[in-house]
């Protein structure tokens, strides 16, 4: 869980260096590695320490550990070695993935194992050379097709009719085969991703718990105004996907990236926070209404920051930009300061 943080805040600095920021700081984190940092030493390492702290077996904390190794490499030995421990990671993260599907064979799981697939496919072909434009659609299958998975899985509750149970199922088999397609028509193929997008968010929207649980009070109130918050911005994701295009930089991609890495993952990071948080450290989160704000300010930040790429405004994009990561880190300071009080009591 340190190596994920060290991720988090290295992937932070790094996206602010990529804008143009902390050049007068004496860190040498370049920009350039801002996706794989965020991607993987955070989520990566996250991700794969949930699922291995749920098997309690050994060999499958080997992904979160080489995810966390990767950092240091990345950071302070050499890039490229770097690359490849995040792509041997990710492929041991894939086998604790597959080796779930195994003891339970549900479809929810391989949607998951699906996610680190395209994880460990995304990190091989950075590692090879790849251009990021073309390898950032698989690093985009991760979060999203993990987090597919999960509410799948937590829908039980809901019972939503076969019909439509296989039909999310369809959305996310059409999800992967335009990634695959991107590759051959960059232009059809994330149409077809899009498509799938706002199919899928439709879906959750209209059969996710969160629904019933926006009702409740405290964290799983909280909980839910983050889920639905976060299908909002994969809605306007694939709107906006769908008018645009995905380009091989500026500030139009910029706009589609940020939507889904922060308006969704990290509207799904915190609403999942209160849960996987004690799962991996044993403390639990004391609720607190404090945790509005960092919502409110990452959902307002990145408003400004799209407004500002698509208005071709820098100025006000680089506002956004520093409310973002002012919000995570409120966010985060927010759950330390709130679990050390309660251990001081």
């Amino acid at each position: 869980m340190v190596f994920a943080a060290l991720g988090l805040l290295t992937g932070l600095y790094a996206g602010l260096a990529k804008l143009g920021f902390l050049e007068d700081v004496n860190v040498n984190i370049p920009g350039g590695i801002h996706g794989p940092l965020m991607i993987n030493a955070f989520l990566g390492t996250l991700i794969g320490l949930e699922r291995a702290a749920a098997l309690e077996k050994r060999w499958t904390l080997s992904g979160p550990f080489l995810m966390a190794l990767s950092v240091v490499f990345m950071l302070f030995v050499n890039l490229p070695y770097g690359s490849w421990l995040f792509t041997t990671g990710s492929f041991f993260i894939t086998l604790t993935l597959l080796y779930i599907c195994f003891i339970q064979p549900k479809i929810y799981h391989y949607i998951m194992a699906m996610g680190s697939t395209a994880l460990f496919i995304g990190n091989l072909l950075f590692a090879m050379g790849a251009p990021v434009f073309e390898v950032v659609i698989w690093w985009l299958g991760f979060p999203v097709l993990t987090i597919f998975g999960e509410r799948l899985e937590l829908n039980r509750i809901m019972r939503p009719p076969k019909k439509a149970q296989w039909a999310f199922v369809a959305f996310i088999f059409m999800w992967v085969l335009g990634t695959v397609l991107l590759h051959v028509n960059r232009v059809h193929g994330w149409h077809l991703v899009m498509v799938a997008t706002l199919a899928s968010a439709l879906w959750l929207i209209k059969y996710d718990i969160a629904r019933r649980t926006i009702k409740s009070v405290q964290w799983t109130r909280y909980s839910a105004w983050c889920l639905i918050s976060g299908f909002g911005w994969l809605i306007l994701t694939a709107v906006f996907g769908l008018i645009y295009g995905l380009p091989t930089a500026g500030p139009i991609y910029d706009a589609l990236l940020h939507m889904v890495f922060v308006g969704f993952v990290f509207s799904m990071i915190f609403a999942h926070a209160s849960v996987i948080i004690p799962s991996l450290s044993g403390k639990i989160i004391p609720w607190s209404r404090y945790f509005y704000l960092p919502l409110v300010l990452l959902h307002g930040s990145l408003f400004i920051r799209i407004a500002g790429d698509f208005l071709g405004l820098y100025e006000i994009r680089s506002i956004g930009s520093w409310i973002n990561v002012l919000a995570i880190l409120m966010f985060l300071i927010g759950i330390w300061v709130l679990i050390f009080k309660k251990n001081e009591s």
